[in-house]
Parts: C-alpha cells; structure tokens; sequence
C-alpha cells in the first residue's frame, strides 16, 4: 500500500479525476440522476407496501388462510412456472451457460418468488413451538408481497426496456433471517440436505439499510485464557461475521489487547474504509491472532480512542455514529476507575465538539468470563452488554450490534432513507451493478421495531446507457456517483432509553434477558419484536408446496436449454444424471467469468476518483475505494469465511444447522 510516494498518488487522483469527466457523447447527467431518483423511488414503494401489511394484526395474519403449501423453498422446491430466458435477460447463470440462443442458460419463474431459511434459524429451532410459529409468521405475511413484487417488475418493464436491460431483481430479508427473492430461481448456495447457507442479516446490503453510515472498532481479549474451549477460534468467526457486514460506506478498525494493545493491518491510528480489499486484508490478520498475556482492558479502550481520535481529526471517518465493540473472557488486571476516569475524559472530547461519543457493546464471552465490569462499561456508556457461554454462539450474538443503530432510525425523519451498496459483478459472473435497500419498520407498534431491509439490484448497463453509451467513461462517472451516494447521508438517529433497555432486554434473547437491563427506562421496556400471529392460526400451516428436487444438484435443479420452459410436476428422468442436464463447456463460462474479473479490476482503479474531491490529506490506504467491487460467487453470495478457522476446530453455522423441516 505504500509503493508509491503521496505526490504520485495525487498525481495519479488527478488524472483519474480528469479522466472520469471527460465529455460523455450523446450524454445525459440528468438522465443518471433520473434514473437513480427511479431507484430510490421504487425502493420506497416496495418498503412501506411491506409496511403497510404490518399496519393491523388483521391485516398481517389474514395472510395465513392462504399461506399452506403456497411457498418455495429455494433449494428444494420444483417452481410452478420456470422458463429458460435468453441473452436478452440481465442476470443469466453462467454457471449453465452463456444463454445465447441454441445454448445453455438457468432456469427463472417469473410467477412466483422464492424462501430461504438462514441456517441459525434451524440451528435455534429444535422442537420449539414459538420459534417455528415466529419462521411460519414471516413467511407468510411476507407471501402477500409477492402479488406486489410482480406488479411492480411488470410495471417496471417499459422504463427498463428503453435500456435494454431487465428489471430489478427484488428481495426482502427479515429480521429473524427468512429471506423471500423475486423472481425465483434455485439457489447455489444449499448442502447436501438440501438447507440454504444463506442469511441475508450478514450482507451488507442489509446491514446498510437498516444501520446507514457507521465507524466500528472491535476490541478483542487474545489473552492467554483465549486457548480455552476453542474461544480463540469461535472469536474469529465472530470478529469475520461482524467486518463481513460491513459497507463501502462505513469505516472499521480491529485492535486485540492481552497486557498490551495493537491495531491490526497498521500501526497510524486510523480507521480504514470497509473496501473488500481491506476487509480481506483484516480477516487474514484477525487468522493470524494468537492467544497469550494478562487482562489489560485499559490498554484495549485506550487504543480505540486513540484511533477514533486520530481519525475524526484527519477526517478519515464517516462523520455519523461511532461504536466499540468490546469481546472478553477474563476479569481485568487493572484499575477499574482508571478505565472510568479515560473513558469519561475521551467522552467529554466530543461533547466540548458536539458530537456524540460512541456507544459501547460488551460481551463477557465464556462460561468463568466475568460479568460486573462489562454491564458497567455497558450501561454507563450507552451500549448494550450480552453474555455468552462457551456453547453458545458468539458470532450470531455479535452480529446483531446492527439493531442498535436501526432501532435508532425508525421514526419519520428516516422514512426516505435509502442505502447504497458498492458497484459490485452479479453472480452471474458478467453483469456489473449495485444494491439500493431500505429499512421495513412495523408501525403498528411504539416505538416502531424493525421487521425487516428490502433489496433491488440493479445493472451498471442502464445507468451507463443513460448516459449516451457503454463505456470506460460513462462507467467511472457512474461508478462514482454511486459510492458518493453511499456515503453521502448520516440518518438521524434519536434512541430513547426505553428503547436501549429493550434492546438489552430482548435484543440477544426474545423471552428477555434482564440481567442486562441497567434500570434507566421508568416506564415498560417495549418489546423488541412484532407479536406473532395467533399459535392456533399457525399450527397447522405446512409451508412448502414441494420438495421435488431435494436430491438433485444445482445444475441439475436450474440448468436448461435456453427457450426451454416446464411447468411443475413430478421430476423428470431426463434429469437423473447430470451427464444430462443442459451445461455448457466450462471454458465457455470461464471465459465470461474472467471478464467480468477484469471489469471489476477496471472499475475499482478508476473509483478511486472520489479521493480527488474529498479529504485530500487523508492516507490513501485508508479511503480509497479500490477493492470496492467483490466478485460474488452466488446471487446473493454467502459469506466465505477462511477454511482454517474451522478444519478440525469449529464447525460454520452451516455445518451446525439442524435437520428440522416444517
């Protein structure tokens, strides 16, 4: 990161800068901008219908009459309706084939969506009633958005045609991971059981719209009582699943303390935009963190104000709501009012600035960890404090910090609110675009609590076609309106303390965990969750209209010749044997691949133009955007965590989840 000098990086900016505004021929900026307002927009329609299907119990459990054998489970369900589109459709599956006429392509239902499951839903199920009645309820509310999902793509399809490109691909992820996607299509990302990997409540599509812009900073115990009971381990898929949701819009910074504290991947006390390179380059540090020493919390604490320090006086941050997440399994070696006295005294650092300081979530993680220090720092601070046993799962716990900031945003000042995820390849493996998402709130409560992030992808084609043509240019100039409109907005945030208390109550346990409220709220602690839709109505609701194709691979589900279409019934034997399912040379699926590689390699250089109208002190390394543009492997992608934090060691949710069917 440091090859060059800062005037050549400048040097560099500026010509980048002077490339990317080079005159566009047949142009129209105003026709971006059109466009972008047009995909704001439909975002919004989409996320309050879903909130008006929550408005009245009525309205949200009248679903349910018509909610049995009505869904498709997207890793074993046969869909009613499936055609095999050509070239002409924007997200084609390279993993069949090139989609060109004669060829091979994915098969796609365009009357119907589809629903996963993320896999703690099933690891949590068990033979818990209330649990399986909570999955049954968000399907099946969800199921009477479908009817909207596609009105509104078939609405859609005269303004998109003009670009020659498909509608948005919608989705919805809710809050307890059911996921619903239209159209549908068989997932990638399923095991042998036939069980999706997928949880949408890790993407940072979802993270961004129901959190917006933020500064993070984990603080993690690597003391020698780390080696224990594999925690070393299980903090590294927690400290992977956290930075994994992370956006181009938000900055991050890792530290690990025993006697002493260092900041992972740099020593210059600045936070680092969450960039997929800079993501991948602090997963593989976190993989090297090897336990050993005392307790020291105050060097842990001190570090991360250093940090936070240091970057908001270069700028180097988001400028919108700070946090640390504080992960620890051992009683403190050192003065616990000393730790008070500097964390106080970095507080009144941003109120003599008038901004607030961040908020600190503490975890006691182990079956010994203590409890009384972290709760303190907790409730003193603004944070939320958890505990987690040595069996219990450290990384879904962790996770969840996203609902602090959400909860926060749920009133009317917020209800325009729009995320913007970085430009990115589709899965396909040829298409470029991004992921505009937006919070769903249910209202029908006070103070609103969050149900749920709705998704559109959208192709970089349309956007660049807008402007006159495809091309280097026209792709820069799009590209970075959409990492400035990532960044571009802090949502107003107001939490009340009723709301923090219920966060502590109900935020890692939804029958309430009241040793982690700290007695600030005087009246009821609110719940954090909508109340379900009655036992008796859900019972006896069986989701799945099939499970036909539970024992075919992927390419066997969704692989066909392109003009191909079948409606459901009872699967074929023409499909028993992939030597008979329609897939094209893998040359040819590699060959589109690459490209689409060497795009994202194209635009991620050329994003850096940013850096030229923003910040110019700052450290390159720090904000700019190249490796802002992951190629996904799957649509949607889930997260890849290294195989070497779990040979031999701790098994992925996805190895843990149950065999539990509804």
């Amino acid at each position: 990161m440091h090859l060059f000098d800062m005037n050549i990086q400048i040097s560099v900016c500026a010509l980048l800068c002077f490339v990317a505004h080079l005159p566009i021929a047949n142009g129209s900026t105003k026709a971006l901008e059109e466009m972008f307002e047009r995909m704001t927009s439909d975002t919004l329609i989409f996320a309050k219908y879903l909130e008006s299907l929550l408005l009245t119990q009525d309205a949200r459990c009248s679903a349910i009459r018509d909610c049995s054998e009505a869904n498709y489970d997207s890793c074993v369900s046969e869909f009613p309706s499936m055609e095999c589109p050509g070239e002409d459709f924007s997200y084609p599956i390279l993993s069949c084939g090139s989609s060109k006429e004669g060829g091979c392509g994915g098969f796609f239902d365009f009357t119907t969506s589809k629903v996963s499951l993320a896999p703690s839903i099933r690891t949590s199920l068990g033979e818990d009633e209330d649990s399986v009645n909570n999955v049954k309820d968000a399907v099946c509310w969800t199921l009477a958005a479908e009817e909207e999902m596609i009105r509104l793509y078939n609405e859609a399809k005269g303004y998109w045609d003009a670009f020659s490109v498909s509608p948005p691909v919608f989705f919805f992820g809710a809050d307890n991971g059911v996921f619903r996607q239209y159209p549908a299509t068989g997932d990638k990302s399923c095991d042998e059981g036939g069980y999706s990997s997928y949880d949408p409540r890790v993407r940072p599509w979802y993270v961004a719209g129901s959190s917006g812009p933020k500064d993070i900073i984990l603080v993690l115990d690597t003391s020698g009582s780390m080696d224990q009971f594999l925690r070393m381990d299980k903090l590294k898929l927690a400290a992977s699943r956290v930075i994994s949701t992370l956006g181009i819009s938000d900055y991050f910074a890792v530290v690990s303390f025993s006697q002493f504290a260092t900041q992972l991947g740099t020593q210059d006390l600045r936070l680092s935009r969450a960039t997929d390179d800079n993501k991948k380059v602090m997963l593989d540090n976190i993989d090297g963190l090897v336990p050993g020493g005392a307790t020291q919390y105050h060097s842990g604490f001190s570090k991360a104000f250093d940090i936070f320090q240091e970057s908001n006086a270069d700028e180097v941050s988001t400028s919108c709501r700070q946090a640390i997440l504080f992960v620890t399994d051992g009683a403190m070696g050192d003065g616990e009012s000393d730790l008070y006295d500097m964390i106080d005294l970095e507080r009144d650092k941003y109120t003599l600035n008038n901004k607030q300081p961040p908020a600190i979530f503490t975890y006691s993680f182990g079956d010994e960890a203590p409890e009384r220090v972290p709760k303190e720092l907790a409730c003193r601070y603004g944070g939320v404090w958890s505990r987690i046993s040595d069996k219990d799962n450290l990384a879904e716990t962790m996770g969840g910090y996203y609902k602090y900031f959400s909860y926060g945003l749920g009133d009317e000042r917020n209800e325009d609110f729009v995320a913007w995820v970085s430009p990115y390849v589709f899965a396909n493996g040829e298409s470029l675009g991004t992921t505009a998402s937006a919070p769903v709130y249910d209202r029908s409560v006070e103070p609103p609590v969050l149900a749920g992030v709705v998704g559109f992808d959208f192709t970089l084609a349309a956007m660049e076609r807008a402007l006159g043509k495809e091309s280097t240019e026209s792709r820069n100039i799009v590209i970075e309106d959409i990492v400035k409109k990532s960044v571009a907005r802090c949502p107003s945030f107001n939490l009340t303390d009723c709301q923090l208390e219920s966060l502590r109550m109900y935020g890692t346990d939804s029958s309430g965990f009241t040793e982690a409220i700290c007695q600030s709220c005087s009246s009821n602690i609110p719940f954090l969750e909508s109340a379900p839709c009655s036992t008796d109505d859900l019972r006896n609701i069986e989701l799945w209209n099939n499970a036909n194709f539970r024992e075919l691979s992927y390419e066997e589900r969704v692989c066909c010749s392109v003009g191909e279409s079948r409606v459901a019934s009872v699967v074929e034997s023409r499909i028993a044997g992939t030597s008979q399912v329609c897939k094209e040379d893998d040359a040819s699926a590699i060959f589109y691949l690459g490209l689409g590689g060497a795009l994202a390699a194209v635009i991620a250089t050329c994003a850096g133009v940013v850096i030229c109208k923003r910040r110019k002190k700052r450290k390159m390394m720090h904000d700019t955007t190249a490796g802002v543009f992951p190629s996904a492997p799957d649509l949607p992608p889930p997260i890849a965590i290294p195989v070497s934090w779990t040979a031999g060691h701790v098994e992925t949710e996805h190895q843990q989840q149950a065999k539990f069917s509804f």
